[in-house]
């Protein structure tokens, strides 16, 4: 009897350990970062802002964002010196819109950096900023 339930134990332990063996990959991979490609949509201008180099809970640093931020908006609405009439008015649109996309972004990312600074970790996800406009 006592033989009987030695094995029934060894084959039930040898279910789990396989069974560990075959789970453990899958947790392990989950660690890796995920990349997603994908083809430029036609006709869309996108700008990727990296903030990897800032400290987003110091004001000095948000500013630096928000003025790079700029920059990229500038960029991704083709912005020209020298503009008039309805281009000018076209930009300003333009540019609104895409400060409207950016700004929770950019809040996310402060909100992440002061919780960080306060407790050593955050639940909200790193990112980066990112700005798309359809052609215009």
């Amino acid at each position: 009897m006592l033989t009987r339930i030695s094995s029934m134990t060894a084959a039930v332990l040898s279910g789990v350990a396989a069974s560990l063996l075959i789970i453990a990959p899958a947790f392990a991979a989950q660690d890796k970062p995920v990349f997603v490609y994908a083809e430029p949509q036609e006709g869309v201008r996108t700008e990727h802002i990296s903030y990897a180099d800032l400290n987003l809970a110091q004001r000095r640093d948000e500013r630096r964002l928000r003025l790079r931020v700029a920059g990229a908006v500038k960029r991704v609405c083709l912005f020209e010196n020298g503009q008039s009439g309805l281009q000018y008015r076209g930009y300003y649109s333009c540019a609104g819109e895409a400060r409207k996309g950016a700004d929770p972004q950019i809040a996310q990312a402060v909100a992440r950096a002061r919780e960080i600074a306060l407790t050593g970790r955050s639940s909200i996800a790193a990112a980066t900023i990112s700005i798309r406009v359809a052609g215009r």
